[in-house]
């Protein structure tokens, strides 16, 4: 499985090249300056315990240590700014990863990502990605400087110590090759514990926090407190058993180290016994050594511990790259509004959510430009559908979308104003603005304005536009965040304004207003108006009925309530006069 995720892992996020041809390079430079201050310990304590020391200055045993001393104090310098460099690196790759995740949940078809749960983009990117960072890649390249540090200190205590060194590292590959087999599968069964319960964790957040207002008043902040206590001690307990998996290394292999040292020592004696200075000397390199290698190996068996952790949350999260076709999303760029001279028609069009089952059937309307066009009809009647096609989020199965008498081949200019909306951080001004590159006061202050809202800010936010008042979503009512949403919608001067239910969170007087500011732009914009309450669409040219997937008729709200039994039936349950 390592190998497999490695190579899927680095053939998807491999925009750092340089950055880890550099880093392996520094790695091996860590290496080599752990080595030579080892490798000098031997020389300085064979030249102080040497009865003739006449040698030259720079074979003196001051020199020897001072240069022991620099190479450490360099080692930890060069460390100070690799450990920077290392952190760098694996936020650019978590950046990356969490970058292409986010690119295609805004740029793929809408049709695509609209049955993606919160909880499940959440989980993507709030709990597998971090994971697969810093279980998985952190712990490669850390996994890689201590693998280095291991091999040319080994590498140079075979040359020296040929005996005594083969039977220590072949000790020591025993001792990470048996951890690994007892520890592999019981992280690896933990992992993927910890990604479903991660998983369930983030839903029961939503379910509590999302629907607060509902809770309370139901009174049954009991029953979602229980399911998150239960969903966060189950996400808890499974960390808990991998975090005291990953602490169990260093008290294994410190004593193994230390029983190891003896044999060493040993060893070395038996074999040096005669020469006094160079069994010192010996020892020296060999407690050098030690120092240096006990805490690589710990450090070798807490990194593959921590890799083998993660590595159902990688293949989790490679599964999901590969599944959404992540890498097939195209830089997001601005597009270009097509022109809408005259009108649009759907002539023939279907559409569908699941096989077998038509949400739109056989649509034929046709919309000409500046026109008032109300649809109404029960809950799933394909009202928001229809409205989703002419938007562009959807695209037909079957029949033709027609712009000025030729398909549609871009986004059409639309002001959208959604039942359910949220706020972005900042001002009344740049909440109105939402993104847009145009930043002009006065279109802010007429949007506001056509919207029934600027009164009201002029007359408590001294600031203007420029205040904030949505710190926690407060300040606002529902009905007041409703027309900013609206003036939101107007601030681009759109061709196509949609309404889908905007007035339903809105008072009878405001609802009244918003009526009244949609009979002035009649006429000024193509105004299309989903609607329960048909007050809304009361005064539209003309309104499209649908029913059961279907228009059933298209007039006027006047010859509609005279013609059609199940228009009046609406009619009279919405108590319409």
């Amino acid at each position: 499985m390592l190998k497999s995720c490695y190579k899927r892992f680095f053939t998807y996020f491999n925009k750092n090249k340089k950055s880890f041809v550099i880093y392996s390079c520094s790695s091996f430079l860590v290496g080599i300056l752990e080595l030579s201050g080892v490798a000098l310990t031997y020389p300085f304590v064979l030249k102080l315990l040497s009865d003739n020391n006449q040698g030259s200055f720079l074979n003196s045993p001051i020199i020897i240590g001072l240069a022991i001393v620099l190479l450490f104090i360099a080692k930890n310098i060069f460390m100070i700014f690799y450990t920077y460099f290392q952190a760098k690196l694996t936020k650019a790759i978590e950046a990356e990863v969490n970058l292409s995740f986010v690119k295609y949940f805004l740029a793929a078809p809408y049709q695509e990502t609209m049955h993606i749960s919160f909880a499940e983009k959440s989980n993507i990117l709030n709990c597998l990605i971090p994971n697969s960072i810093n279980n998985f890649v952190l712990r490669l390249l850390n996994l890689s400087v201590n693998f280095f540090i291991f091999c040319l200190i080994s590498l140079f205590l075979v040359i020296k110590f040929p005996l005594a060194t083969i039977i220590t590292i072949t000790c020591a590959i025993v001792l990470i090759y048996t951890q690994n087999l007892f520890f592999k599968p019981r992280l690896n069964k933990n992992a993927k514990k910890i990604t479903e319960s991660s998983f369930i964790y983030a839903q029961k957040t939503n379910e509590a926090l999302l629907n607060i207002k509902g809770v309370k008043i139901s009174n049954n902040e009991k029953f979602f407190f229980d399911n998150y206590k239960s969903a966060i001690s189950n996400f808890y307990k499974n960390s808990v058993e991998t975090l005291f998996l990953n602490t169990i290394p260093p008290y294994i292999t410190e004593p193994f180290i230390i029983i190891l040292l003896f044999i060493l020592l040993a060893i070395i004696s038996c074999q040096t016994y005669t020469e006094p200075e160079k069994l010192v000397a010996s020892f020296a390199v060999i407690v050098s050594a030690i120092f240096r290698l006990a805490p690589t190996i710990s450090r070798i068996q807490v990194n593959l511990n921590g890799i083998n952790s993660a590595l159902p949350i990688v293949e989790d999260l490679l599964n999901t790259y590969e599944k959404f076709k992540v890498s097939e999303i195209k830089e997001i760029t601005q597009k270009k509004f097509i022109q809408f001279n005259n009108s649009i028609e759907l002539k023939n069009l279907y559409y569908s959510y699941e096989p077998d089952k038509w949400a739109l059937k056989d649509i034929n309307v046709k919309i000409n430009k500046g026109e008032f066009v109300g649809i109404a009809g029960l809950s799933g009647a394909g009202k928001t559908t229809l409205a989703d096609i002419i938007t562009g989020l959807l695209k037909p199965e079957k029949g033709n979308f027609l712009v000025d008498g030729k398909a549609i081949n871009g986004p059409l200019k639309i002001g959208y104003i959604p039942q359910e909306f949220n706020l972005i951080e900042g001002s009344i001004k740049k909440n109105v603005m939402f993104g847009s590159s145009v930043e002009d006061d006065e279109k802010v202050i007429d949007a506001l304005k056509k919207a029934q809202l600027y009164d009201y800010i002029i007359a408590n936010y001294k600031e203007g536009i420029n205040a904030n008042p949505f710190v926690d979503s407060i300040g606002f009512s529902q009905g007041q965040k409703q027309r900013l949403v609206i003036a939101r919608a107007l601030y681009s001067n759109p061709d196509i304004l949609i309404m889908d239910e905007a007035t339903s969170s809105l008072d009878l007087k405001t609802e009244d207003e918003i009526c009244n500011v949609l009979k002035d732009l009649k006429g000024q914009m193509t105004i299309i108006a989903i609607a329960h309450r048909l007050s809304t669409i009361k005064y539209a040219d003309k309104i499209i009925f649908m029913k059961n997937a279907a228009i059933e008729d298209i007039a006027a709200f006047d010859e509609l309530l005279n013609k059609n039994q199940d228009f009046k039936e609406l009619v009279r349950i919405a108590s319409i006069k």
